[in-house]
């Protein structure tokens, strides 16, 4: 039964883990998109952003 607990635990903070790496180089890629004036695609990171960002919230 601990175990299991353990391993769920591990599984989530593995997860937040990416979805943190994730959330940084989405952050990165919207910035050089901006710098390069790619409107659309600035857009489309920012739905992905906001998408990573609302996951995490909830699993806090």
């Amino acid at each position: 039964m601990f175990n299991r607990l353990r391993n769920a635990e591990t599984q989530t903070k593995t997860i937040m883990e990416k979805n943190v790496n994730e959330i940084l180089m989405l952050r990165y890629q919207i910035k050089r998109y901006q710098a390069m004036r790619k409107g659309a695609m600035c857009q489309a990171l920012n739905s992905k952003l906001q998408k990573l960002l609302a996951q995490q919230a909830q699993a806090l």
